[in-house]
């Protein structure tokens, strides 16, 4: 049995700096290409790669909601002779130099309380959260051509983040800059002496997000380890916390107490004769890991 290593990302779609709503956007622009050919759906990677959606499918249950996605792609425009590994006899390469050796890429996306994550199989040769968020930037505007009203566009575009994988406070110590934090809280905070609202009713969520944002050039983070240790409390009113900022790699990253990852391989099996990864046992094992969160 063969480990595959997972990435894990939020996927958010945004004009300019604020983040619009990326469910039903990200499923406009899927299904939009699910139904063109896979030549209309191809697109370059580099002068030397190619990429395409190859296959989509939206799976939803009571507890699930689910968007698996197979991508493939080529190297092409390079067919030197081969060569055998036991007896180093080379011999022509039958492919042409537009072709190039298939290479899958499995991805979940898993959307839950207006989060899109995804998760992501890596490796070598394989395509990136960012060459996989910019295939799907660059569909936005033959997905919009179809409309001459703008509320029926897309605006904005699609953009991601990293989650660590390493305890919240360890990362956040790590961190150079924390730029944004939300607490969530319980809804009754509405009805206290410091907001004096009128009583919460069952029209509002059981949670109140209370987002607090560092000034320019400044950091939030002794504030986030106040809060930090409020949410550790005994009966504590903040039932989570999730914080964007700057990593010690200078990448951008969001932490979240309630996004603990606890496993970054998977199992996969691999075909004897291809060496490909199989993939509905691959999109099993997404599924499984996705239960985490």
């Amino acid at each position: 049995m063969s480990k595959r290593k997972i990435g894990f990302y939020y996927l958010f779609l945004k004009r300019d700096d604020v983040e619009m709503p990326i469910e039903v956007n990200l499923l406009k622009v899927l299904a939009f290409l699910e139904l063109k050919s896979r030549v209309e759906r191809k697109q370059d990677i580099s002068n030397d790669r190619f990429a395409f959606l190859d296959s989509y499918s939206h799976n939803t249950t009571q507890e699930n909601d689910l968007l698996e996605l197979l991508f493939k792609s080529a190297k092409h425009s390079y067919r030197a002779p081969l060569l055998d590994k036991n007896t180093v006899e080379e011999r022509e390469n039958p492919k042409t130099m537009a072709e190039g050796e298939q290479m899958k890429t499995h991805a979940l996306v898993k959307l839950k309380e207006g989060d899109a994550i995804l998760f992501l199989e890596t490796g070598n040769g394989m395509l990136t959260c960012a060459n996989i968020v910019d295939y799907l930037n660059k569909a936005i505007p033959f997905y919009n051509a179809q409309f001459n009203n703008e509320d029926d566009k897309i605006i904005g575009h699609f953009t991601f983040d990293m989650i660590p994988r390493d305890d919240f406070r360890e990362v956040l110590q790590g961190m150079t800059r924390v730029v944004c934090a939300e607490i969530f809280v319980d809804k009754v905070l509405l009805g206290s002496d410091a907001l004096d609202f009128s009583e919460p009713s069952e029209e509002i969520k059981e949670e109140v997000i209370v987002k607090v944002q560092a000034g320019r050039k400044k950091t939030i983070k002794e504030h986030v380890y106040d809060f930090l240790d409020k949410y550790n409390g005994t009966d504590s009113p903040i039932k989570r916390i999730r914080v964007r900022g700057k990593l010690s790699n200078e990448n951008e990253g969001i932490i979240d107490t309630g996004r603990i990852i606890k496993k970054e391989y998977v199992d996969a099996q691999q075909n004897e004769d291809t060496g490909e990864f199989d993939s509905i046992y691959m999109f099993a094992q997404l599924s499984l890991l996705s239960q985490d969160f």
